[in-house]
């Protein structure tokens, strides 16, 4: 198997994207601290990522700017929490009933979303957030960790959020579709790899259970 070099990958950007993540799948429950109604469309959507990426792309990041390269801090951030928001949405995607508090609700139109519709924007809302954190990477080993956090994170919550097969599922449709089609390199190391990856990912799957149980 082609091997993965993840010395390459900046240390403090690497703690940074990890504590992000943490930060990513809580932020949208915010919502009650911000003294929004469940479901806030201001908090359960990329509103705060595009921000983000607004600073980066401005180059007015630079007090996160450790490391190698000049954002590479403030850029395994948001990697981090668009995957832990856009696994807090493949969460979203399952309640217990599409009512009440289950549906996105508009802050300025003081109404709910209808089921489909929020269903329509829970799945758009997580594709952006995989997009943006895929798009973000600027190597395999980078897509393949932060990949490995999500599917940690998974694991982590399945007694919080008592729900796994249907998120984790969708988070693995979702994260490798998009990193296959906006990264080539990434695509290609899987294929080749598809064997030696699959036994890999035997062990890891059982591992995680094997904590979490």
């Amino acid at each position: 198997m082609q091997s993965l070099n993840f010395t390459a990958i900046d240390t403090i950007g690497l703690v940074l994207g990890l504590f992000s993540i943490f930060i990513g799948i809580k932020y949208p429950d915010w919502d009650f601290k911000l003294k929004l109604k469940h479901r806030s469309i201001l908090t359960h959507s990329p509103l705060i990522i595009f921000f983000f990426i607004y600073i980066y792309l401005n180059k007015q990041s630079s007090f996160l700017g450790f490391g190698r390269e000049k954002e590479v801090g403030f850029r395994y951030f948001i990697m981090g929490f668009s995957i832990g928001m856009g696994i807090h949405f493949l969460y979203d995607l399952f309640p217990k009933g599409w009512k009440g508090s289950a549906l996105l609700h508009i802050p300025i139109l003081n109404r709910k979303v209808r089921k489909q519709k929020s269903i329509f924007l829970f799945i758009l809302f997580t594709i952006i957030s995989f997009v943006i954190a895929i798009g973000l990477s600027k190597s395999i080993e980078e897509t393949t960790l932060f990949f490995i956090f999500g599917f940690v994170l998974l694991g982590l919550n399945k007694r919080k959020e008592e729900k796994l097969i249907r998120p984790t599922g969708s988070f693995l449709l979702l994260f490798l579709g998009i990193a296959f089609c906006i990264d080539s390199e990434f695509y290609e190391f899987i294929v080749k790899n598809i064997k030696n990856l699959w036994m890999v990912g035997e062990v890891g799957i059982k591992t995680v259970f094997t904590l979490i149980s």
